[in-house]
């Protein structure tokens, strides 16, 4: 597979705080300092020639509910050639951390989610790439996970563990359990509207598991979210593998 970008087209990454990552503000400012900013120097190094302009629209926070208020201003209007999505780890964080009134229920999701795909059809000519929301913490059964915690329970306790800044032990890890339960069902929603879309699909999920085997959860992320450098760099590999960059 080649790389997919012809010359002189628009690429506008869109979602949470993973694609914003400090792209509204100086320093980093106009494309944050994560996987977007390391994607785009890696396809302006090798292909120069094509003139790829890189658009970062991610707000830190956001769920779809959120894409959904800003999709006219921010996608449509942009008129992108490709449009990336990375959407989903909000909308489970709130239901994990008991904040139950801004989580966003996973019918609800894949609706507004399959809504806003739809509105980019319409309105763009703009070719899709859906890339998976994740938690960085092993597959529910794998060794590395924990039980014994109920979802209610996990509510309850994980934002005070959170706020004595607690992010490892055996009742962290049992939250990261229903964390990553819930986040696999939001993740096949993805992977079924990349399918209904046609749309180009990074398994960042995928990519973290791989990551996990060599080095630990906090290696990658302290809080299993918010990645440091290195795991800005396992999402921007998976991003260019599916994109036809190659290996990097």
């Amino acid at each position: 597979m080649s790389l997919v970008f012809e010359p002189q087209q628009k690429l506008l990454f869109i979602g949470d705080s993973i694609t914003d990552c400090g792209r509204r503000a100086e320093p980093f400012a106009p494309y944050g300092s994560g996987y977007v900013n390391i994607a785009r120097a890696l396809l302006l190094a090798r292909y120069p020639e094509r003139g790829l302009e890189v658009v970062n629209r991610g707000i830190g926070g956001n769920t779809v509910r959120d894409l959904d208020r800003r999709w006219e201003e921010d996608v449509v209007a942009e008129q992108p050639d490709w449009l990336s999505v990375k959407i989903g780890i909000n909308d489970v964080w709130r239901t994990v951390s008991g904040r139950l009134d801004e989580a966003v229920p996973l019918d609800e999701y894949r609706a507004t989610y399959r809504r806003l795909l739809e509105r980019a059809r319409a309105g763009t000519s703009a070719r899709l790439i859906l890339m998976d929301p994740y938690v960085i913490a092993p597959p529910v059964g794998e060794p590395g996970g924990a039980a014994g915690m109920s979802l209610a329970d996990a509510q309850r306790r994980y934002p005070e563990l959170r706020q004595q800044n607690i992010a490892s032990g055996p009742e962290f890890d049992a939250v990261m359990v229903h964390f990553r339960t819930l986040m696999d069902e939001y993740i096949a929603a993805v992977g079924e509207l990349a399918a209904d879309f046609d749309a180009l699909h990074v398994p960042t999920q995928a990519a973290f598991d791989a990551a996990i085997r060599h080095q630990p959860p906090m290696f990658w992320a302290a809080d299993r979210v918010h990645p440091g450098a290195p795991g800005h760099a396992v999402i921007a590999r998976a991003f260019l593998r599916a994109v036809g960059y190659g290996d990097v």
